[in-house]
């Protein structure tokens, strides 16, 4: 419009000297700004665009169904471009958004440039696997996205990156400083992360122009386990073996607190071996248990002779959160024979008959047993000595003449049980004869 104005003076001013000059006004449109472009320089992305002279612009970013967010301004004497970081233009998980950039100026003239995606991957599932020797290894599906502006300005041939980045503590169990590591970059979806000695907190990263995403996170706990068993049980009979694991975790390393406390939330499902075996040989798998929600567990076995037990809580990984393994003490179970039968075949006989004292133990050897009374001062006192035959004896008649009730009892000598495990000594329960 100013323009305009001017070339109506010059008419005025020259129409009496011939033929009239007229100083043509310059359409705004074609000092408004064109060609916008966007392109990455040293990991920011700029933004430039071209004029025909010099005008202030504002650069905005226009996504469908949002306000224009400035991203800044430029002045009628500074250069047509603009550099900015990637994460001033919203990087996001959603591939389908398409973002433009706008330059516009005070007469509302505007250019857009060529629509772009800002595609990042976010929180993506993950089953990691602890191997037995402390390993945590993870892998991520391929990523499904499909890219909504093939070949745009800002796409980049580059791989993203997968970083895994640990927090544990400085000094293990002493303080509650952190330091942060951070394992080597790959470009695969997939890695392992080496045993460390102490709980750490896991992110896995995805790294790319746009800048770094979390996709997943894994707390990795440390362990412990408490055993108990009884001394000795009979032999063949029930062995019930009890305790309890505990896991450690970090506090709270995301607020720089990581200090070791007790995890009390994920006690319960957690599987235990039960392992034996005989004499410092090699352990072997006897039964399996899992955890209560309290942490506790229990196996129940037959007592097939002596054996050292020890409970194992296997490794375990979920979708957040792993263990290590952890390994009881060692506990030794002897065995004493059972005893099926000790007794008379009659138990109440008159002065001058004969008892027959008979005893039924197990394993079912031939070993010796020996059958033994308690005399008048309370002591027990042998009587005579058996093999048995598979598992049984017998006393045959004896003469007897001690008047009232009297108690008897077999003396079993140690022996091997039939998978070649060893069964202690042992002694039948009392029996009773009454003589009148």
């Amino acid at each position: 419009m100013n323009m305009l104005k001017k070339s109506l003076t010059a008419l005025v001013l020259l129409g009496g000297l011939g033929a009239p000059v007229v100083a043509h006004a310059t359409p705004a449109a074609a000092e408004a700004a064109s060609e916008v472009q966007v392109a990455w320089v040293d990991g920011k992305v700029r933004i430039s665009w071209t004029e025909a002279a010099g005008i202030p612009n504002t650069v905005s970013l226009e996504l469908p169904g949002k306000p224009r967010k400035t991203l800044g301004t430029t002045t009628a004497a500074g250069d047509n471009q603009l550099v900015v970081e990637p994460s001033a233009l919203e990087p996001t998980n959603d591939p389908a958004s398409v973002a433009k950039i706008v330059v516009s100026d005070p007469s509302t003239a505007e250019a857009r440039s060529a629509g772009f995606d800002r595609y990042v991957r976010g929180a993506t599932p993950l089953a990691p696997v602890m191997t037995g020797t402390g390993v945590l290894n993870w892998q991520f599906p391929a990523d499904t996205a499909v890219d909504s502006t093939p070949n745009d300005p800002l796409d980049v041939d580059a791989p993203v990156q997968f970083v895994p980045k640990l927090t544990l503590g400085v000094t293990p169990g002493t303080t509650d400083e952190c330091k942060t590591v951070v394992l080597p970059a790959t470009t695969a979806p997939y890695g392992s992360v080496p045993k460390q000695i102490s709980p750490y907190a896991l992110e896995l990263l995805n790294v790319s122009e746009w800048g770094q995403s979390k996709l997943a996170g894994v707390r990795v706990r440390s362990s412990s386990t408490a055993f108990s068993t009884p001394a000795s049980t009979g032999y063949g009979t029930r062995i019930t073996m009890t305790g309890s694991i505990l896991l450690q975790t970090l506090q709270n390393p995301a607020a720089g607190n990581c200090e070791d406390v007790t995890d009390t939330a994920a006690l319960g499902g957690h599987e235990l071996a039960l392992q034996a075996r005989e004499d410092g040989g090699a352990w072997y798998a006897v039964g399996v248990s899992k955890t209560d929600a309290q942490g506790k567990y229990q196996f129940v076995v037959s007592n097939p002779g002596a054996r050292q037990y020890r409970a194992v809580l296997k490794t375990a990984a979920a979708s957040g959160a792993a263990h290590y393994q952890s390994i009881s003490a060692e506990r030794s179970v002897r065995a004493t024979p059972q005893v099926i039968d000790a007794s008379f075949a009659d138990d109440t006989i008159t002065l001058g008959q004969q008892p027959n004292a008979r005893v039924t133990v197990a394993p079912y050897g031939s070993h010796q047993v020996a059958l033994q009374f308690k005399n008048a001062s309370g002591q027990w006192q042998g009587l005579m000595y058996r093999t048995l035959s598979a598992g049984r004896a017998e006393s045959g008649p004896f003469a007897f003449s001690r008047l009232g009730d009297t108690q008897f009892r077999w003396w079993v000598a140690s022996s091997t049980s039939t998978t070649g495990l060893p069964v202690d000594a042992g002694y039948t329960y009392p029996f009773t004869l009454h003589v009148s």
